[in-house]
């Protein structure tokens, strides 16, 4: 019988990524590192960005329902559940989808690919490091953005894994800055109208100045984010015309 420590750490064990894949398909990525990697089908998984954070709950929710300790206990987790499900589906609808709606049109479609990824979780000190080199630039060639996760103070890494790994953050650090201060925005936008009764727009009499003010100073914040991950997508491009150069040689 397990402890309640036990099944507390069963509950909450999420593989760790080693490296993201943003774009193409979980066949097409699998085979690849299947192959290039010599990893198995239980060393990587597709999901989209909010089954991602659903499989998070899950084991939270897991982990809750193992400690709740009565029926008392188990019907507010549920409630909790659904209250959090709520939410997240509200910030789903309102803010990424919306979001990456958005972006899409400012880089060319490229932010669609940040919807769905697929993740490998064997350790990195167990892939050979030419084989990750390979499978990096193979999966950059096909226009696809890789992040190896855990670089830093990494040893024996190719250039290029490193230079396509930055392109990789700096489009998915963008993307995940707009969405967080998008997030923010409509969380500030519902609190003052519960203040002042009138939304924040920047054409009230009283306090018109004062909004047009924040209102530019979230654009601007928004405006870097996308900037951001344009320079990942700029960068993508390049290194992906760079590589096919190279085969070409």
């Amino acid at each position: 019988m397990r402890t309640e420590d036990e099944s507390k750490s069963t509950a909450v064990n999420i593989p760790k990524t080693s490296i993201t894949i943003y774009g193409g398909k979980k066949t097409e990525v699998g085979e690849a590192a299947k192959q290039i990697l010599n990893i198995s089908d239980e060393d990587y998984y597709s999901t989209w960005i909010s089954l991602g954070i659903m499989r998070r709950l899950g084991f939270l929710f897991e982990g809750g329902v193992e400690s709740a300790g009565s029926a008392t206990g188990l019907v507010l987790m549920f409630i909790v559940l659904i209250a959090a499900l709520a939410l997240f589906a509200l910030w789903q609808v309102l803010i990424v989808f919306v979001v990456i709606a958005v972006l899409a049109l400012l880089s060319g479609g490229a932010a669609l690919k940040f919807l769905r990824a697929t993740y490998i979780t064997r350790p990195l000190n167990e892939i050979d490091a030419t084989k990750l080199e390979e499978f990096v630039r193979a999966q950059a060639s096909q226009g696809h953005f890789v992040k190896v996760e855990g670089l830093r103070g990494a040893s024996n890494i190719g250039k290029d894994t490193m230079r396509i790994s930055n392109a990789a953050l700096t489009f998915r650090t963008g993307i995940q800055f707009s969405i967080l201060v998008a997030s923010a925005f409509l969380i500030l936008e519902i609190a003052y109208l519960l203040v002042t009764s009138h939304w924040l727009s920047g054409q009230n009499p009283v306090t018109g100045q004062m909004e047009a003010f924040v209102l530019i100073c979230f654009g601007l914040l928004f405006v870097g984010g996308v900037v951001m991950m344009d320079v990942g997508v700029l960068l993508r491009n390049s290194l992906q015309r760079e590589l096919s150069q190279k085969k070409k040689k």
